[in-house]
């Protein structure tokens, strides 16, 4: 077995010590106007990939995690993050474009005409999230959860961070930190045999409740993060 961690992170000291829920009509930004203060979006979908690009911001500049809650400008830094965790145009669209996709890989008198989303997360994705971690880098994971063309469904899936894998014949276990589970270890075992047919990735706190898994370009900020 091949196992592999990156130093100096561990969920229950470097992830925040609150979860990605925030009340009903929490503003993700708020546009200050004239004629006052206009709220933009709702935190209460969640700020997942705001809360892990900022736990990667500071454990690149070796910065302690704030204690308490999610404060006000606290929020405002995880939503500035979570717009640089899309990607845009094209990493906010690639959830989509997954979500849409089927699991196994479809075949055509024994020819591969349409690769599953199991065949592009062993083949294309753990690769680079692999190499990434080797590197002595945590890596930004982008899940997929959702399946189907409803585009509106598309804040249902989810991101999370590796810290480190364990690698055993045919089947990985990534250490992830997921801003859901506060404080607590979590990982993603995927399948590596015979992806064609499709399987599942299984949250050790979900079950195999993801479809897919892809790498996250995350980029270190220019200055040091004030939060």
């Amino acid at each position: 077995m091949t196992s592999l961690r990156i130093p100096r992170f561990l969920p229950a000291t470097h992830g925040f010590p609150f979860p990605n829920w925030y009340p009903p009509h929490t503003p993700v930004f708020e546009l200050p106007t004239p004629f006052g203060t206009i709220p933009l979006g709702d935190a209460h979908y969640g700020l997942c990939g705001g809360m892990i690009f900022t736990a990667m911001d500071l454990y690149h500049f070796d910065l302690p995690v704030p204690p308490g809650e999610a404060t006000k400008p606290l929020r405002a830094y995880f939503a500035r993050r979570l717009m640089d965790s899309w990607n845009l145009p094209f990493g906010a669209l690639k959830y989509y474009d997954w979500q849409r996709r089927r699991l196994a890989s479809q075949f055509l008198t024994g020819v591969r005409v349409s690769r599953g989303l199991t065949v592009r997360t062993v083949e294309d994705e753990w690769p680079r999230i692999r190499t990434e971690l080797d590197a002595g880098r945590p890596a930004a994971l982008g899940l997929v959860k959702v399946e189907g063309w409803n585009i509106r469904r598309i804040a249902e899936n989810h991101q999370v961070m590796a810290y480190g894998y364990d690698w055993h014949d045919d089947r990985v276990t990534i250490r992830i930190y997921d801003p859901n589970y506060p404080g607590e270890e979590a990982a993603l075992t995927l399948d590596l045999a015979n992806p064609d047919a499709g399987s599942r990735i299984v949250h050790s706190h979900e079950g195999p409740s993801i479809r897919g898994m892809f790498f996250t370009e995350y980029r270190k900020p220019l200055d040091v993060p004030t939060v």
